[in-house]
């Protein structure tokens, strides 16, 4: 039930969030990952457009853009 309780009217002391980070070499593993994720996705629409196979160049692409959007939230 709200309201009853120890804690119910003295406000707890909150301690602020602080912002975690990953180590530095994670960091540097991470960009080489996403660097290659890059590079794999143009290399592979531009092979399938040059191949004439479109639909599966907007697949390559909108997949690639999946891994990035992941990684961005």
């Amino acid at each position: 039930m709200v309201g009853i309780g120890d804690g119910a009217l003295v406000p707890r002391d909150i301690e602020p969030t602080r912002a975690v980070h990953s180590p530095h070499p994670v960091n540097w593993g991470l960009a080489f990952l996403m660097v290659s994720v890059l590079i794999a996705g143009v290399a592979g629409v531009v092979l399938a457009l040059s191949s004439g196979m479109p639909n599966i160049a907007i697949v390559i692409g909108l997949i690639t853009g999946a891994v990035f959007a992941g990684q961005a939230c």
